[in-house]
């Protein structure tokens, strides 16, 4: 498979290649194929997210503002052959290594300026994290029913809502930027229906910035906010409920509309405060049901949704394609080291990397309903199968991880040495000697048996 994963320490995108089974942390397991980095521009400059257009061109969103259109291109790595062990070196014989391309990245296209840290600068003091809010993209993708991923949104945690087009002749060229309220931990597109009138709706939310669902002109002319969410009641000391979602994803609407004059929107988000919130626009602005996902309330940071009845119910924007909350099931990790899976009620169906993962996980995402591609502070990229949470590639990548995406998972052949031909030849003809014996037997059986039959009908 090939991974494109983005390195924080220095700015880079690196390249895996690897199979199945590969694991860097055992000496003896499989090793990857090939790890190298590209477009490195250090770390003020990292990388915050990746989009693929397709297997040869990628769009990054870099902390320094900028976003950028890669091509990818490729070309078959020229070592073919390999030195074995040293009896086998002596004799001239040589294994040869598996073939495969590696890639060449080239920016064709950029825009620059599209952070804005001023903004944030009175939200800093009144943040809980005590610290200096950084601007940064928090989303980075299509707009549905655009051809050939050519549109995209690009939001950041100003507020700042940036609408990007792929030209026709390869360039990037930005639409329109447009303002939402400060701070965003998210953006969410919703793509699993037309929205009203033609308009592109969306969900947004962050610290002290309850979940918004708004509606933008096809033009990119205008925003609309269409709804707000209310906070819960307060606690049982009468203490108000902080808000802070930090990830949503969207349901379809819900099948018993009882008031056609309301939206009909459904969906779910998660909170720092280790909730996982329920909403329906028909229920009205309150969430309907606001569960305690962990008992100490460590802080949450991601949602990524997933499959567990091998259906395929998830969009292309990780959004769920059904309209019951029964189908729910999320992924999210704390700041600790923990990946949990949680069904729709709340209740916790596994830890994932329970005994291998030492660090916060900053980057997990769900790859094509069977993989869980995760990175972190830890420095490795792992893929997990996402029904199973068996880990299939652990690679350790020297730097700490942010975003990933997987452009294949084609397994590399691997070709055999000699002395692996020279074994597979032998078992063949051991195969072949059984197989040999036992017909001999059949036939002395056979010939036995006729004789037998032969000699009876004499006697009578």
């Amino acid at each position: 498979m090939r991974l494109l994963v983005s390195c924080v320490d220095n700015g880079s995108i690196k390249e895996l290649l690897c199979n199945i089974g590969t694991d860097t942390s055992v000496q003896t397991a499989l090793q990857p194929f090939h790890v190298a980095p590209h477009l490195a521009e250090g770390l003020k400059s990292h990388i915050n997210k990746i989009w693929m257009i397709s297997k040869d061109e990628v769009i990054l969103a870099r902390n320094s503002g900028v976003v950028e259109l890669v091509e990818i291109s490729k070309h078959a790595k020229e070592n073919e052959v390999a030195e074995t062990d040293t009896k086998e070196e002596s004799k001239g014989v040589m294994d040869p290594l598996p073939k495969f391309d590696i890639s060449e990245f080239e920016i064709v296209s950029s825009l620059s300026n599209l952070l804005n840290d001023l903004k944030l600068e009175q939200l800093s003091k009144k943040s809980v994290k005590r610290t200096k809010l950084v601007d940064e993209f928090v989303t980075l993708c299509p707009l549905k029913n655009e051809p050939l991923n050519s549109t995209f949104v690009a939001a950041t945690k100003s507020g700042s809502l940036h609408i990007i087009k792929k030209e026709k002749d390869g360039k990037l060229n930005k639409l329109a930027s447009l303002e939402l309220k400060a701070p965003l931990e998210f953006l969410q597109l919703y793509d699993l229906e037309e929205a009203h009138n033609d308009k592109i709706l969306f969900a947004y939310g962050g610290e002290e910035n309850l979940v918004k669902l708004v509606e933008m002109e096809s033009d990119f002319t205008s925003l609309e906010q269409v709804w707000e969410a209310k906070n819960v009641k307060n606690d049982r000391l009468d203490m108000r409920v902080p808000v802070w979602p930090m990830a949503l994803k969207f349901l379809k609407p819900s099948p018993n509309q009882t008031d056609k004059d309301k939206l009909n929107y459904q969906f779910s988000a998660i909170s720092r405060w280790s909730h996982l919130i329920k909403y329906s626009t028909q229920h009205g602005r309150k969430p309907f049901a606001q569960i305690d996902l962990l008992p100490n309330r460590d802080p949450l940071s991601q949602m990524e949704v997933f499959d567990t009845h091998g259906k395929n119910v998830v969009s292309s924007l990780g959004n769920l394609q059904s309209g019951s909350f029964d189908e729910l099931n999320v992924i999210t990790t704390d700041l600790k080291r923990n990946v949990f899976k949680f069904d729709g009620k709340g209740k916790m169906l596994s830890k994932i990397g329970r005994d291998d993962i030492t660090g916060t996980s900053t980057y997990v995402h769900v790859h094509g309903g069977k993989y869980l591609l995760q990175g972190g502070l830890d420095r490795y990229v792992r893929v997990f199968d996402i029904k199973t949470n068996k880990m299939l590639v652990k690679a350790y990548l020297g730097s700490r991880i942010n975003a990933i995406i997987m452009l294949d998972d084609t397994e590399i052949e691997m070709p055999l040495s000699a002395s692996a031909k020279a074994a597979k030849e032998k078992q063949k003809r051991k195969i072949a000697e059984i197989e040999d014996d036992a017909d001999d037997l059949w036939t002395k059986l056979e010939g036995k048996a006729g004789v037998s039959k032969a000699s009876k009908k004499g006697k009578t």
